[in-house]
């Protein structure tokens, strides 16, 4: 997943090299931004994909293979969902997709709840009943839950009701995603047609930095006035918390980062790229050698210092671009959106 995103970063980053002196050539940086944003979808879509096709797999005839290859297929399109999570606004928003694509925060375990529910159920669901219940049920934690929650001991995945419920929750997130994709592409021309979009993508991007340091690492790690809780985290059953951090990353590197340098080359303040460019590269390479769980470093102290690091790193990167960026390029923030619940 993370290789595949950086062809595509390759890729992204080449249009940057187009010669000034052709001008008329070169793509807009909404432009870059839309392509690059639209091979996020499609990857996540085609994810999504290859992640149904391994659940009827394993529906179909359950072995220690075929459940190595849903685990991986799982990872795969939930990182492949947190590359493009900084796009917070457009075709995401509709139907309230992020959530259910990723219903976190869970503080009253809601999604432990509504797939114990369709256990005890007299008949599994299909993908139609997934799309008329709870975004709780919908999304990637859902699966997490099949896949990797302690109570799973007591009824073994490949059981027909749960394996149902599974491939179930996997149709409707290809679906999902294969929609998401679509229309991607055809929000493209008003995109591009609205020069309030430039500002709209910062500030998403900035705020996906915000909820990264806050909320997604701050709190479970005990940073944000309250003692540590790993139940807070991402992906704390499957223990991938850390390697979801790392996505988003690559994400931003991917589909931000070239639009973002072409903006601030033709505001004649190409340093900034660069300082945001190395500061992320850093940050990729301090997530990289970090265990992928949160939760297990909360209680080992070499460990823990290496998640503080990482914590000040996405810190410095969230003043990067929303003080020194956002200030060069007169965009106002007059308040932390990631405050409050």
């Amino acid at each position: 997943m993370i290789a595949s995103l950086r062809r595509l970063s390759l890729l992204a980053c080449a249009l940057l090299a187009t010669p000034l002196s052709f001008a008329t050539d070169t793509p807009t940086p909404r432009e870059m931004w839309h392509g690059a944003v639209e091979l996020q979808y499609a990857e996540l879509s085609a994810a999504s994909e290859r992640l149904e096709a391994s659940a009827a797999r394993f529906c179909q005839g359950s072995d220690e293979a075929l459940r190595q290859r849903l685990e991986n297929d799982w990872l795969s399109a939930y990182q492949a969902w947190q590359a493009v999570r900084f796009i917070q606004f457009g075709p995401v928003e509709q139907n309230s997709r992020g959530w259910q694509l990723q219903f976190w925060p869970d503080r009253k375990n809601l999604v432990g709840s509504k797939v114990r529910g369709w256990l005890k159920a007299a008949e599994a669901p299909d993908a139609q009943d997934i799309a008329s219940d709870s975004v709780a049920i919908q999304g990637f934690p859902a699966l997490e839950y099949l896949l990797y929650d302690d109570a799973m001991d007591e009824q073994a995945l490949s059981d027909p009701k749960a394996c149902t419920l599974m491939h179930a929750i996997a149709t409707y997130l290809a679906d999902t995603t294969s929609a998401l994709h679509r229309d991607w592409q055809a929000f493209g021309e008003h995109y591009l047609d609205t020069a309030d979009y430039t500002e709209t993508t910062l500030a998403s991007a900035i705020q996906a930095l915000e909820i990264l340091e806050d909320k997604r690492l701050g709190e479970p790690m005990g940073l944000k006035g309250a003692p540590a809780n790993g139940y807070l985290a991402e992906a704390w059953r499957s223990g991938q918390t850390v390697r979801l951090v790392e996505s988003s990353l690559e994400g931003l590197r991917t589909g931000l980062l070239p639009g973002l340098t072409a903006l601030l080359r033709e505001a004649d303040a190409l340093p900034l790229a660069e300082a945001f460019r190395d500061q992320l590269d850093k940050t990729l390479v301090q997530a990289s050698e970090l265990p992928p769980g949160l939760v297990p470093s909360l209680e080992d102290e070499e460990a823990f210092r290496g998640l503080q690091s990482l914590y000040l790193d996405i810190s410095q990167l969230r003043h990067l671009l929303g003080n020194e960026i956002a200030g060069e390029l007169g965009l106002v923030r007059g308040f932390n959106s990631s405050d409050g619940d």
